[in-house]
C-alpha cells in the first residue's frame, strides 16, 4: 500500500532535496554545527582504529586493486587515495569495523558517522568544498536519514534487514548531493538511484558464523550513497517516490511504518541533537547494563570471580537478537549482551582491545556468559535501550537496578574530554592525530 497520501501527498525526496539545498551554515544552531563536527571526528578516529583489523584490510586490497589513484586520502593510510565511491567504501566500512560508531537515541537503525560523515568528508576531499559546506552536508544527510530511520519503526530488523544498510544509502546520497551542488531534482534524483542500493541481511546474527559479513554494510551503504549522487549529476533518473510510495522503502522493507514521522519537524527541529556516541566497542544495547555493571564493581569493590549470575530485562530486540551466550567469532561476541557483560566484568570495555580473540577463548568470561540470562520486561516495553540489572554475588548480596540510560547519549552528552579521549586511544599512533583532532573539533 502506498504512503504517499499519508504524507500530504508530498513526494518525501522532493520535500527531502529542498530541504539540503536550503541550509546555511550561518543559520545553523552552534550545537548543531558543534555535534555535526563530533560526529565527524569520531568517526574518523573509529575508522582509524577499524583500518587495523583484518577483514579491514582485505576490503583496502580490493578498493586500491580497484580504484587507487583518486582524490581522496585515507587516514592513517599514507600513499592511499582513492576516487569516491571505493574511499567512502573503505571509510564506512573502516568504522564500522569494531562496533564503536555513532547511531541515534531513541534507536532508528541509522549509523551516521559511517553513512553521511566519512562519506561527505570523502566528497569534500573530491570536490574540493569548505568546512562549512562539510557541516551542512553532515546536517543535511542527518536530517533526512533519521526521520526515514524512525518512520520505519526499526522493523526492517524483524524481517531479516540490517536497517542501516537501507538508511544509510540515504544520508549518504543526500550530504554529498549538497557537495555536489546538485539542484532539487537531481537531489531527489539521487535519493530514489539510493534506494536501490539499499541493502545488508542480519543472516550473521542467527547463522553462528560469518559475522564478519556486518562490517561490510556501513561501507555499501556509504558507497552507494556516493554512487547515486554523481549518477544524479550525470542527468540519471529515479522514482521520487521511492521513499513512501508503492515497493518504496516503507512497502517494501518494513513490517509496520510510522509515515507521518518523515517530514515531521523537518526545517524547525534538528534531529542530529539526538545523536549518540558509543564509550565500549560492542553493540549499543550492551552499555547501559555495561555502566551499570561497572558502577557497582567501582562502588561495592567486586570482580568477576565474586559473580554468581546476572539476570537482565529489557526489550524484544534485546532477547531476540543480542541473547546469545556462546557466539563464535568476535564480532558475533561484540554483538551478544551476556558475553560483552562477562568480559567487562574481568576487563576494561573502554579499552578496545579487550575485544580480542584471547577474551573470546577466556574460559572465565565464557563461564560467565552462560550465567547471564536475558528476558523481556515485564511491565512493559523498555525505555530505549533500558534494561533492568539483577545481581547476585557468590556471598549472597544482591544488587538490583534500572539503568535506562549511559555516557554518550542526548540526556549525558560526551564532553569535548570525553570525545578526545575516545578519538586519542583510536588514533594512537597515527601522526597528525591530535593536529586532526583540533582542527576538527
Amino acid at each position: 500500500m502506498s504512503h504517499e497520501t499519508e504524507v500530504g501527498g508530498t513526494k518525501v525526496a522532493v520535500a527531502y532535496a529542498e530541504y539540503a539545498q536550503g541550509l546555511r551554515y550561518d543559520t545553523l544552531p552552534a550545537r548543531v554545527t558543534e555535534l555535526a563536527r563530533h560526529c565527524l571526528i569520531d568517526a574518523l578516529g573509529c575508522a582509524i582504529f577499524g583500518r587495523t583489523l583484518r577483514w579491514s584490510r582485505m576490503i583496502l586490497a580490493e578498493a586500491v586493486e580497484t580504484g587507487s589513484g583518486g582524490p581522496c586520502p585515507i587516514p592513517g593510510e599514507p600513499g592511499v587515495s582513492l576516487h569516491p565511491p571505493q574511499a567512502a567504501f573503505v571509510l564506512g566500512a573502516f568504522c564500522h569495523a569494531f562496533e564503536l560508531d555513532s547511531l541515534r537515541k531513541p534507536g532508528a537503525g541509522v549509523h551516521p558517522g559511517a553513512t553521511v560523515a566519512l562519506p561527505a568528508w570523502a566528497m569534500t576531499q573530491a570536490v574540493g568544498a569548505s568546512e562549512e559546506e562539510l557541516i551542512c552536508a553532515i546536517v543535511a544527510g542527518c536530517e533526512v536519514m533519521f526521520r526515514i530511520g524512525a518512520a520505519t519503526l526499526h522493523t526492517p530488523e524483524k524481517i531479516g534487514f540490517h536497517a542501516p544498510g537501507l538508511t544509510g544509502t540515504f544520508g549518504a546520497a543526500v550530504a554529498c548531493a549538497r557537495l555536489l551542488r546538485l539542484d532539487v531534482t537531481q537531489t531527489a534524483n539521487a535519493l530514489g538511484i539510493a534506494g536501490s542500493f539499499a541493502s545488508g541481511l542480519l543472516a550473521f546474527a542467527s547463522a553462528g558464523q560469518g559475522g564478519m559479513v556486518k562490517r561490510l554494510h556501513m561501507g555499501r551503504a556509504a558507497e552507494g550513497g556516493v554512487l547515486a549522487a554523481r549518477l544524479a549529476a550525470r542527468g540519471f533518473e529515479a522514482p521520487h517516490t521511492v521513499i513512501e510510495g508503492r515497493f518504496g522503502l516503507l512497502d517494501a522493507f518494513c513490517s509496520e511504518t510510522a509515515p507521518e514521522l518523515l517530514l515531521d519537524g523537518l526545517g524547525s527541529r534538528f534531529e542530529i541533537e539526538t545523536l549518540c556516541f558509543k564509550r565500549y566497542a560492542c553493540h549499543i544495547t550492551a552499555h547501559a547494563p555495561v555502566q551499570c555493571l561497572r558502577g557497582w564493581m567501582q562502588e561495592k569493590g567486586f570482580g568477576g570471580d565474586d559473580i554468581a549470575e546476572i539476570m537482565l530485562r529489557g526489550s524484544a530486540k534485546l532477547v531476540s537478537h543480542h541473547s546469545e551466550k556462546d557466539p563464535s567469532d568476535l564480532m558475533l561476541a561484540q554483538y551478544s549482551v551476556p558475553f560483552v557483560m562477562a568480559l567487562s566484568a574481568y576487563l576494561d570495555p573502554e579499552d578496545c582491545e579487550s575485544f580480542s580473540p584471547d577474551a573470546l577463548q577466556d574460559w572465565r568470561i565464557r563461564d560467565l556468559c552462560q550465567r547471564i540470562s536475558v528476558l523481556e520486561r515485564d511491565d512493559g516495553p523498555a525505555k530505549g535501550w533500558g534494561v533492568d540489572v539483577t545481581l547476585k554475588l557468590h556471598n549472597g548480596t544482591q544488587l538490583e537496578a534500572r539503568q535506562d540510560s549511559f555516557l554518550g547519549t542526548p540526556d549525558q552528552p560526551f564532553s569535548r574530554e570525553d570525545l578526545e579521549r575516545k578519538f586519542m586511544r583510536l588514533a594512537k599512533g597515527m601522526g597528525g592525530a591530535r593536529n586532526m583532532f583540533e582542527r576538527l573539533v
